[in-house]
């Protein structure tokens, strides 16, 4: 059976199983939502007008005897260049259960985890929506995935296990759009992208434990194990020959590639003091595909090669069965504090990848380390928030910066000034890592205003 099919029914039984059991005895009603209108300006190339957008989300809450039914539903309507542009989805939609010592959670949701900012190391189990990457709020890129989460309490600890049967990845811009992720391959290859989705994939079954210790008033922390793909792609690549009207140049065929992994990782804060908060987290994965390619290919042009080495270089390519993908252990920690100086609230993050077993064809780097610095402020009895956060990737040179300023106009009615500004050195060739100076020219400033409802 087709894996959309598989996504579709598994979606329908989930929310009929809730409808079925909960609306005949539902106790009472909740009602809640927002309006969001959205504009974008490039900060470069004449200020020209990048997106806009209205964001209606609606959701019901009802209280029963069994628990908890919540549906949340999403028109968005994009007119930058169609003011007739609308889309529906449904959110989310699940049903909540509680009992004397357990939770239990059923239907499509999002699920979030972790302590980092600007970065995701336990927070892997929801999909992001990277298709339009930072012209969409942090608060609406982070899907849902249908799963079951049960919640065991032990005092004040608690143990948690999440399932799901389908495989979901991050919703990636398209090769043609201005924010598609992987540009090095473009400069310095002859590419084309398949046209793939994730119904050509295998339904994944994908499973997670936490184990979440409250008991101190000093620190607490979740100690994980999953079984989990990253919802982010690797690109197997095939040789071939492109070329217009004969094809004769050497280039790849890529498709997008997942694979599960055993993943041990853990989160945690530690109140040093009053003032100050220490957070780290860090997961290890048994294994991950990094990118390579041959070293005749990786130094140079291959079509700037005398013919006897060119095809000697084309029978090499052609016989490659793995994709020019590795698969390495890898691990990602990162290490925090946290505190508030003159009622600003400064919060910094050290991050380090590690590959392990390295191999020097590898085109990510061993060790690659960025921090984030965030400061926010709230004035005039908290109707004004001032918030910068910032990301610099050491490796690359190469930084992401978003000043904001948030108003509280009424009671409801929030407006919101911001930039997103990227930018660094160029990278070298074959560079393996994303790098924010690909979209210096995409920076912007946006104007959000938000109705809630």
């Amino acid at each position: 059976m087709p894996l959309y099919q598989i996504k579709r029914i598994t979606s329908a039984i989930s929310l009929l199983f809730s409808l079925s059991l909960l609306i005949p005895t539902a106790q009472a009603q909740q009602t809640s939502g927002f309006l969001r209108n959205y504009n974008a300006f490039l900060t470069t190339n004449g200020q020209d007008y990048l997106v806009g957008r209205n964001r209606l989300g609606f959701d019901l809450s009802y209280e029963t005897s069994y628990g908890t039914l919540f549906l949340s539903n999403e028109i968005l309507n994009t007119y930058t260049t169609n003011a007739n542009n609308y889309a529906y989805d449904f959110s989310e939609g699940y049903i909540d259960m509680y009992f004397s010592k357990s939770d239990l959670r059923v239907g499509k949701q999002v699920i979030n985890q972790g302590r980092t900012d600007g970065a995701f190391i336990t927070d892997i189990h929801s999909p992001i929506d990277l298709s339009e990457f930072l012209t969409q709020q942090v608060e609406d890129i982070k899907g849902a995935i249908p799963a079951v989460k049960y919640t065991r309490y032990y005092g004040n600890n608690f143990l948690e296990v999440i399932a799901t049967p389908i495989f979901q990845s991050d919703m990636i811009a398209r090769p043609e759009s201005r924010w598609f992720p992987f540009k090095e391959l473009d400069r310095n290859t002859n590419v084309v992208y398949a046209d793939s989705s994730m119904d050509d994939t295998k339904a994944l079954f994908q499973s997670s434990i936490k184990w979440g210790l409250r008991s101190s008033l000093k620190w607490d922390l979740d100690i994980y194990a999953m079984w989990w793909a990253n919802s982010s792609p690797a690109y197997e690549k095939e040789f071939t020959l492109v070329g217009e009207p004969v094809a004769t140049q050497p280039g790849f065929i890529v498709t997008k590639s997942y694979k599960r992994t055993p993943i041990l990782a853990y989160s945690g804060n530690y109140v040093i003091s009053d003032s100050w908060l220490l957070k780290s987290e860090s997961a290890f994965h048994f294994e991950k595909q990094f990118d390579y390619f041959p070293e005749q290919f990786s130094e140079g042009d291959p079509s700037t090669l005398p013919p006897a080495e060119q095809q000697a270089l084309f029978v090499e390519l052609s016989s490659n069965d793995d994709g020019y993908l590795m698969d390495k252990p890898w691990s990602i920690s990162m290490i925090g504090l946290q505190t508030s100086i003159a009622g600003i609230t400064v919060s910094s993050q050290l991050f380090w990848e590690h590959i392990y077993g390295y191999d020097e064809e590898i085109l990510q780097k061993q060790d690659f380390v960025y921090s984030t610095l965030l400061l926010q402020k709230s004035l005039f009895r908290e109707k004004l928030t001032l918030y910068s956060f910032g990301r610099y990737n050491y490796s690359g040179n190469d930084f992401w910066i978003n000043p904001r300023a948030s108003y509280a106009i009424q009671d409801g009615l929030d407006a919101t000034f911001g930039f997103h500004l990227f930018g660094g050195e160029e990278t070298e060739r074959l560079y393996g890592h994303f790098s924010f100076k690909d979209y210096a020219a995409n920076s912007f400033t946006y104007l959000k205003l938000t109705a809630y409802f």
